[in-house]
């Protein structure tokens, strides 16, 4: 059901009138997604980029806001082996807009947010003339399995 409904925000916001309002609680502040979340969908309008090999293809487990930036610490597979690496995106001046500049340049527009459930993140890329959108569907970490959880160690043992 999950693979429905982001199917149906992708429809959404990846067309070009989309505007990107972002949560519409009055008392949302960005810093209120701090912590540790857990992938559980994406979607995107180029199938190439939900390939296990794609520059695109990483598993976000924790995001932490600061004044200026949000940070992504995600997860990447590379060669068989899951990398952790830490993206910055630079806020704009729109609110819960941020700028990513990894594999070409992105905008991420933060769309939908409960801070103890879920957050969905759309990110339109331009490169190489091409415009893509990818869209990511985040549980809160607590949730992510129907029972509360603990967040991964940084240092699993071998």
């Amino acid at each position: 059901m999950n693979v429905l409904r982001l199917a149906l925000v992708l429809t959404l916001l990846g067309g070009p009138q989309a505007l990107h309002m972002g949560p519409q609680d009055p008392n949302f502040t960005e810093n209120l997604v701090n912590g540790n979340w857990f992938s559980i969908a994406r979607a995107s309008n180029e199938p190439k980029l939900l390939r296990t090999d794609s520059d695109t293809m990483f598993f976000i487990h924790k995001t932490h806001v600061t004044f200026k930036a949000m940070q992504f610490h995600v997860h990447r597979r590379i060669k068989g082996r899951c990398i952790p690496i830490v993206l910055t995106a630079s806020k704009t001046r729109r609110k819960f807009q941020y700028v990513l500049k990894h594999a070409g340049h992105n905008t991420i527009f933060m769309e939908k947010a409960d801070p103890h459930r879920f957050v969905t993140f759309c990110v339109r890329n331009r490169r190489h003339r091409k415009k893509t959108v990818i869209v990511d569907l985040l549980r809160h970490w607590s949730l992510a399995f129907g029972r509360i959880l603990h967040p991964p160690s940084p240092h699993p043992d071998p």
